[in-house]
This record gives structure tokens, sequence and C-alpha cells, in this order.
């Protein structure tokens, strides 16, 4: 009987801080299931957000996520794995439309509202295989961190402490480990500055990058969805998904040359070398921690390879304008247009909803104002000045034709005078600030105001919008976190991307929130690699049936006898595999190698998923191919059958083989031969109905090509067509 022995190191897993590497690898060898996965996220959710500290960062739960993630896992069993986030539980901020559960835009008048249909975002990332596994919390109508439908959220750092608004709940959720990771919106900071409160990675894109379609829209001039993560690759990777055009977002095709293929192609240690950095000075002075953290920050930068540029200063004109005194005259006008856009996106609503800012204002005064969770005062003085303005205000087609391209240019040529590749700053002036909002507010004489004015004004407020990402840079004596901003030129997602990634792995700052321990069950072992070694005997090997034998990077040698070797159970495979001495049947499935060895040997991938390298060994062998996979028939009178779907390297060795590159059906893609003796081998079509007058023989360059109407089935490498004959082929 075949025996196990552990080859490797246990892995160590642990749900807290999981990437998404380190969930995919936990699938990969069967130690972890999307479906438990999801179950250890609720286990958190409701240790820590519906009792314990009541962190009011989940506003909903997705009903449907067990049977959804089940579903993903026989998908990834069976090898369809739509996206690297495939079985990836994630949060969407509640203005974020899901067909299956409310989208409340943080107001209780909108708790039972559910949207027609999915938004753009929110398809791509079920197309990707995410688990949507519910909504974040979000401050009212996407301001502050307060809502009437959730209340305060919570700082999961420190209980009595801002999370920043209004993307809170993605923030506080991620920071809580209660998803793998979150989307949040941004129209000022409302991704960055929650996402910097607790220590994490936090991307606003350029606008347009991003569908906004589906999305509740607080200021569709700035509005942008963007991720929110642990990680820098774990936000490329969402950011994958998220990124892309849609017809119904006038902006994104403005945008379709210019959004990254693939975000993780800008995850390169040692980008950083040579890379121009400014250092924004005029974002200092808010907290002398916060001052101490960055400057160690820059200091790391320059250790990379960073050129730093210091101080890059604003003009004193700008700052006043577009920062401090500005941003309030900005936004306000920019808001002109959010009575116009809100109530267009109420009308996607069925009757239950109410369809305009009036009945909004109606019952926010007659109903919630006097109940347990009154509305903030930011809230009524939203409606109500929407109500007063209009976009035919000349003061707004001032800010659209003069005042946000004039921003723009100001910040564009600042980067050409500096020849900048990026900027670098604090991104938020203090640590997150006590909590204050109409029903719950907390003194803490420790905390440290400040005038300095908040660097999100760079990003959000021009147009077309300069991308900024956020990344972990330490934490403060109270054991609060911040974090380092990074500021780019439109449509440099990557390159700043690529800044963060550098900085990152050299650093590592990002912890877990220690009031959030660990659950039970959050933290196991499991074992990658195992050599199963079989006996003199006929011996059954099988992944799944022996002792930590799961097929998934192992090794098999199965010594002498008539063996059976099966890894089609495997989750990933990559075995190694040696039959030894008997006439043995192997049958693999995805990236394994198996070598027959002496005796006439089976070896199949032909109900694989590909990628295989298959070596008969000294006898006469039979190769079964599926596709993407190489075979080696080597000594002996070898058989080797291409599969339905073609695409495989045949080389039959050096006695009499057989190439059977069409059996039953015609490949869809051509195979190639490597070592085909004419008059010695055969070219095989097995129950094709075929015949040698219907084949086209083409030379091209060195080899043969050979065709059945304008389908090419094999390429035969090295080979004369002048010297193959009907003779060389066999039909059944």
């Amino acid at each position: 009987m075949a025996q196990t022995f552990i080859t490797s190191a246990p892995t160590q897993f642990n749900l807290i801080e999981a990437t998404v590497d380190e969930i995919t690898k936990a699938f990969e060898f069967g130690a972890l299931t999307a479906e438990e996965l999801v179950k250890l996220y609720l286990n958190r959710i409701e240790a820590y957000e519906n009792a314990g500290p009541r962190l009011n960062a989940v506003t909903y739960i997705n009903p449907d996520a067990l049977k959804v993630a089940k579903a993903l896992d026989e998908a990834f069993q069976a090898g369809e794995i739509k996206s690297p986030i495939h079985g990836m539980p994630v949060l969407l901020k509640d203005n974020i439309d899901t067909f299956d559960m409310p989208t409340s835009n943080g107001s209780v008048i909108l708790k039972d509202a559910i949207p027609p249909d999915d938004a753009f975002i929110t398809q791509s990332l079920r197309d990707a295989g995410a688990i949507i596994l519910g909504k974040a919390s979000m401050g009212e109508f996407a301001g502050g961190p307060y809502s009437t439908l959730d209340g305060q959220m919570k700082n999961p750092y420190d209980f009595i402490r801002d999370t920043g608004g209004s993307s809170s709940g993605s923030a506080a959720s991620t920071a809580a480990n209660f998803a793998t990771f979150a989307v949040g919106t941004d129209t000022s900071t409302s991704v960055r500055g929650p996402a910097s409160y607790q220590g994490l990675v936090g991307i606003r894109p350029t606008t347009g990058v991003i569908s906004r379609d589906g999305i509740a829209p607080k200021n569709l001039t700035f509005d942008t969805a963007g991720p929110i993560a642990r990680t820098v690759t774990d936000a490329a990777l969402l950011m994958n998904e998220l990124a892309g055009i849609d017809p119904n977002d006038p902006l994104t095709p403005n945008s379709e040359e210019l959004i990254s293929e693939d975000y993780t192609d800008f995850l390169v240690k040692g980008s950083l070398k040579g890379a121009r950095i400014g250092v924004a000075r005029d974002f200092f002075g808010g907290d002398p921690e916060i001052d101490a953290l960055a400057e160690e920050a820059i200091s790391t930068l320059e250790e990379l390879g960073a050129e730093i540029v210091d101080p890059v200063n604003f003009d004193p004109e700008f700052l006043e304008f577009y920062v401090e005194n500005g941003t309030p005259n900005i936004r306000q006008i920019a808001d002109y247009r959010f009575q116009e856009d809100w109530e267009e996106y109420l009308a996607t609503f069925g009757p239950e909803v109410p369809k305009t800012v009036e009945e909004f204002l109606e019952i926010y005064e007659t109903e919630v104002s006097n109940s347990s969770l009154p509305p903030a005062e930011s809230v009524i003085d939203l409606l109500e000045r929407s109500l007063d303005n209009s976009t035919d205000d000349p003061a707004y087609a001032n800010l659209l034709e003069n005042v946000l391209p004039t921003a723009a240019e100001l910040k564009l040529a600042l980067f050409d005078s500096f020849e900048l590749d990026a900027l670098v700053f604090p991104y938020q002036p203090t640590f997150a600030p006590p909590i204050s909002n109409p029903v719950y507010s907390v003194e803490d004489p420790d905390f440290v105001d400040s005038d300095v004015p908040q660097s999100a004004i760079l990003a959000g407020y021009s147009s077309p919008g300069f991308p900024s990402m956020v990344v972990p840079m330490g934490f403060g004596s109270q054991g609060l976190p911040t974090s380092l901003g990074f500021l780019g030129r439109p449509y440099e997602e990557g390159k700043l991307i690529s800044y963060a990634y550098d900085y990152e792995q050299e650093t590592m700052l990002r912890e877990p929130p220690p009031l959030l321990p660990a659950l039970e069950g959050e933290e196991f072992e499991y074992v990658t690699e195992v050599l199963a070694l079989g006996e003199a005997t006929d011996d059954t090997i099988v992944a799944g049936e022996l002792t930590n034998f799961d097929g998934n990077a192992d090794t098999v040698v199965a010594d002498v006898g008539d063996d059976l070797i099966d890894t089609t159970a495997a989750i990933s495979g990559g075995n190694r595999i040696y039959g030894g001495d008997g006439d043995d049947t192997i049958l693999v499935d995805l990236n394994d190698e198996a070598y027959g060895e002496s005796g006439e040997d089976v070896l199949d991938a032909a109900r694989g998923r590909g990628g295989n390298l298959l070596s008969g060994g000294l006898d006469d062998d039979e190769l079964y191919a599926t596709t993407g996979d190489r075979l080696f028939g080597d000594e002996g009178d070898d058989k080797l059958f291409v599969g339905e779907e073609g695409d495989v390297l045949l080389t039959g060795g050096s006695e009499a083989d057989q190439f059977w590159i069409a059996n039953e059906f015609l490949p869809m893609a051509p195979s190639e031969v490597a070592d085909f003796e004419d008059g010695v081998d055969v070219i095989g079509f097995k129950e094709t109905g075929l015949k040698f007058e219907d084949l086209s023989i083409e030379q091209i360059g060195s080899d043969t090509s050979i065709s059945v109407g304008d389908l090419a089935v094999a390429t035969f490498l090295n080979t004369e067509a002048t010297a193959l004959t009907a003779a060389d082929f066999a039909f059944t």
C-alpha cells in the first residue's frame, strides 16, 4: 500500500489580513473554500458589527452570499476560474446599485429601495467571480461618517474616533477584516480619507476610468468609485475589475486608450529608482508625529532610488483660492447639478421611492428629525441648497469652463516646471479626530487639531481629475494609523501604483486593529507538498484518498507493479509523477509532469485542463492529450492522441509511432509534431470519415502544414511536404 510523507513545512493561514494570493493558495490546496471563507467573514461581522463594539460598518448582508460562494467553489474545482479575484468576498459602498439588495445612500428613507439592476461595476465584479458579500455603511448622501440609517460609524483602532467619510463602512470593514476588500466612492476625499484614518490602501483614479453607472450621484463632475484594500497588490487586482469602458457613462469612452489592461503589471520592485518625486510642503505642519512619519517615508523613497524634489510649493494664490477659501465655493457651485442628477437617479426606482428633493426634505423634517437618528445639518443643507440653485446659473458655467480647467492647468504646470513624476505628502494633517455627530460626540484631550489645508482638493477638484492614492505610513503614539499620499498626472494611476508598491514592500507598515482579535477557526495550517511512495505491488494512488495527498504540487513515485495514479481531483495540479516498472495507468489534470518509465503505460490527460507533460518511457505507450499539453513517446512504438481542442506538441521518439492528430472531431487549433519519420511513423485520423484526398498538405518554410478545408489541424516541423504520401496516413 502506498504511503505519504510530508516534504514541505506547513503553511499557516490567518484570516486577519489575508490577501488575495494567500486566499487563492488556500483554495488551490483544498484547505479553504469560498463558502468557508464567507462564513469566517460573517462570523467576524456577527462578533464585531452586530455585537461587541458595534462598528456600524455594514448596512446589508447579501442573503445569497453562501449560495454564490458554493457555486463559485464548484466552478473553481472544475477549473473555471473567472479571474484572480474568483471567490473573494467584497463589500460595496451603499450607494452602488445591486439588484438583490437595497441601495440606501445612507438614508433611512431608502432603507428598502432595491434598484432595478446592478451598477456597471457590480456586474463587472460578479463576472470576475467576486462575491458581493453585502453593502458597507456610508455617510448620508456621501458626507461624513454618520447616517440616519446606521448612526455613527466607528474606527476599529479606537471606538471613539472618526472613520472619515463618506466611504466609512468600506474602510472600517476592510480594516476590521470583514471582507477581502471593499469598493468606495470619492468625490473629494471619500476613498482616501477613510483609508488614511484606518491604515489602508485607497485609490481615487482619474474620473472616467471607472463607470459611474448605477452609483447614486453626489457630484458627477468629480465622482468616481475606487478600491479600498489592505495591500497595494489587492487594490490593483480590484482596480482591474472596476476600470473599464461603459457606454452608459459618457466619460469612460474618452478613457478607452488610457485605461491599463492590467494594473498588476505596475507591481514592480525598484519602480521608484530614478523617479522624480516632489514633496508638497504646503500640507505639512498639522501634527508633529505625522510630519515625522512623513519625513521618514520620504527618506525611504530616496533610499529606494527616487530623486526627491523638496520643497515643491504651490503658488499662494492657488492655495488660497482652490484649497483654503475656494473649496466650499467650488463644491457648492458644483453641487448646483445635484437636484437634477439625484432626481434622474431616483427615477430608476419603483413607485415606493420618493422621486424629488422636496419629498426627501419633507420626510426628514416631519418624520426623521424626531427619530433617535436625526439627519445631520449638512444633509438638510445640501438638499435645501439644491432647490435654490440651477445649472443655468452663470457661476456654474464659469466653474466648468474656466475655474476647473484653470486648476488643472496650474497643477499640470507645477508638474512640468519641476519635471515631476508624482507628488507626495502626508495625506491627512491629523490622526482620526474624536467622533462628533448630531446624537453622539466625545471629547478627546489628546487630539491635535490643525489648520493645515487638507490635500484632497489636489486630486478631486479639476477636470478630468488627478489620480491619487494613499498607502500606510505608520502609527502614532496613540496607536492610530496614517497614510502617505501620492498624486499623479491624469491617467497615470499605474505609475502611482508602482511607487506605492515599491514603498509598501520596503516598509510593510500595515497592521490590523488589536481591538478586534482573531476568532475561532480563523487560523489553521495546511500541507502543500507530499511524497506519495508506492510499494512493489499494484498500487492505487488517488488524490484525495491518501493522507495529505491532494494532487497539488506533490510527487508520486509508484515503484514496480501495474499502478493506477490519478490526480484529476486536484485543484491546481503541478505534480511530478513517476510510474516505475510495470504497466501503469496515469490520469492527470493540470500542469502535471508524468513519466511512465518502463512498461506499456497509458498516460491520459484527455479529461484534464491542460498544460501537462506526458512522457511514455521505454516500451509501447499510449498518451492522450487535452490542450496545451506536451506528449513525448520516448522509446517504443507509441500512440499519441490529440484532444478536441488541439494545440498539443507531439514528439514520438525512436521507434514506429502513431500521431493521431484528429479523433472523432477535427481539433479547434493545430498541433505541432516534432519528429515525424517518413515511412516509419503514421499520421492518424480516427473516426472522422476523412480520406487522404480530403487533406491539404502545404510547405511553409521548413515545416509542413496539414489542413482540412480552411482548418489547419497540424504542423509537422522540419518536414518536406512532398515526402508525405497516402502511405503515411491511417484513417479509421
